[in-house]
């Protein structure tokens, strides 16, 4: 990863090196992990989408009782600025919204909420993820708040040492028979000419969204639902989508081959759509 020490980050209410930054010891963040981020990509100079993250994020802190301290309209002017400084880097934009200072350890207290937003390298993956697709393997798990964009991802950290053995991209997280979402991704599988993606007690995601949009509007019929895990492994294409990752289309889930074991025609012709709204964008 590129040296981030001399990027620029805003913190509270300025900007600052991203060397100086600091966080409270008794950030209830920290102890406790009550904290809601996002992560946006930019695109050609610009924050991708980023009125649909925010609304995310605003949604996200909700759930957990907290108030982000700044409006839309302010938050994209951090955003601007952080790209501004940050030229010519090709950057990433994070946020973190923590429950911040807590003299208690546990007890929010509202006012005393840490902000983040850091600039740090862009996602980038190999070409070959996309031109020949990836593995991705199963893990029994249900994510606490699915809906919320919380920063608690121990399973998924416990669980890289597996993942790593078995060569897999990703872990695609299944409770009681029915898939929900991967670790760091939604899941899209296409299935006797429809298009399903999971809906219910998952994070909905920026990218997934415009997916089905862009799938709609090429006449391709979508449903949001949930999803068997013999629907999975029987589909006919699949393929995971996240704001960095754009479209990477999946071939292997655990020992089963994905249709012909190749990125199918469908996802092929939605990556080359995706590819084109980002230039126009």
């Amino acid at each position: 990863m590129e040296e981030v020490s001399s990027f620029i980050c805003f913190s509270g209410k300025e900007f600052v090196p991203f060397h100086t930054l600091s966080l409270h010891p008794y950030d209830i963040g920290l102890l406790r992990g009550y904290t809601v981020f996002d992560v946006m990509p930019t695109e050609h100079g610009r924050p991708f989408l980023w009125e649909r993250h925010y609304e995310r994020l605003v949604r996200s802190a909700e759930s957990l009782g907290l108030s982000l301290p700044v409006d839309a309209e302010a938050y994209h002017h951090i955003l601007a600025e952080l790209i501004a400084r940050n030229h010519p880097k090709k950057i990433s934009l994070r946020t973190v919204l923590s429950g911040g200072l807590s003299f208690d350890t546990f007890t929010p207290v509202s006012g005393e909420e840490s902000f983040f937003v850091f600039a740090e390298p862009a996602h980038v993956y190999a070409d070959e993820v996309y031109t020949h697709g990836v593995k991705v393997i199963t893990l029994e798990y249900e994510r606490p708040l699915p809906q919320v964009k919380l920063a608690n991802h121990v399973m998924a950290i416990q669980d890289l040492p597996r993942r790593r053995e078995a060569k897999a991209f990703e872990v695609v997280y299944v409770n009681k028979g029915e898939v929900s979402e991967a670790s760091q991704s939604n899941i899209f599988v296409m299935r006797n000419g429809t298009l399903v993606t999971t809906w219910d007690n998952v994070l909905w995601g920026i990218t997934q969204g415009l997916v089905l949009e862009l799938a709609e509007a090429l006449g391709v019929i979508t449903e949001k639902r949930a999803i068997t895990i013999e629907e999975l492994l029987s589909a006919d294409e699949i393929f995971i989508t996240g704001s960095s990752k754009r479209i990477i289309p999946v071939v292997q889930v655990d020992e089963t081959i994905i249709g012909e074991g190749t990125p199918g025609p469908v996802t092929r012709r939605l990556m080359n759509v995706f590819d084109e709204f980002v230039k126009k964008h």
